[in-house]
């Protein structure tokens, strides 16, 4: 992946929580900007700070006046459905750059606190560039965010990382809509979440899925 960083990134602090609302009502609704500020979801002046955010993701679109979804943000919701908002990780992971150094930085240290990470996050921001930075509002921000997708957890001062939270979602769905025999699980066909890899096995009408297979599919899904 080819990192492209602004040299001082700042995001609006928003939660995941209101995040995973806006991308409900506008999956729903198509709403004016107006519209979003008036139910509370959108913050900031102009367009809002919500929808630039998201748009520079790829994930919503303005035409004629309307927020919508983009196609990715349309597999994004569906996403959201099976997988709860660990889906998250995988969009951010791979469509913010400043998250992805987070949570390589976390994953490297295992744990740290909020300022040795914070340090280590620059310097490694520093290596692809040396004016590029990022700064501690916008960087608690995203530490939050891996919190609340479950990247991360906070132990006293410390945070500890605590692995792929989307191949952990992966498990616990499969385990509840399908069967475990070795390494595969097999489903109903409406309980495939990338049907490209299921394969089918007769006469069950099963089919038998390869979890990396679909940890790989939504990640790559989300790819730049």
């Amino acid at each position: 992946m080819v990192i492209v960083v602004q040299r001082s990134v700042t995001f609006p602090p928003i939660k995941l929580k209101r995040i995973d609302e806006y991308i409900k009502f506008v999956a729903t609704r198509q709403p004016t900007p107006s519209e979003l500020r008036e139910v509370g979801i959108e913050i900031g002046r102009g367009r809002g700070d919500i929808t630039r955010f998201l748009e520079r993701l790829g994930v919503v679109e303005q035409a004629q006046g309307r927020v919508a979804l983009t196609p990715l943000g349309r597999q994004l919701a569906s996403l959201r459905e099976a997988l709860g908002v660990a889906v998250y990780h995988a969009l951010f992971f791979q469509r913010l750059p400043q998250y992805r150094v987070m949570v390589e930085a976390v994953a490297e240290g295992r744990e740290g606190d909020l300022e040795t990470l914070f340090k280590a996050v620059n310097t490694k921001l520093s290596a692809i560039s040396p004016s590029v930075w990022i700064n501690k509002v916008a960087f608690k921000t995203l530490i939050q965010i891996g919190e609340d997708v479950g990247v991360l957890e906070k132990q006293g001062s410390l945070y500890r990382y605590l692995g792929d939270p989307v191949e952990r979602a992966l498990v616990e769905y499969h385990e509840k809509s399908g069967v475990k025999v070795g390494y595969y699980y097999y489903l109903p066909a409406d309980k495939l979440i990338v049907p490209n890899c299921g394969k089918p096995e007769p006469p069950n009408s099963l089919y038998r899925v390869e979890i990396l297979c679909v940890l790989e599919s939504i990640y790559k899904a989300f790819q730049m």
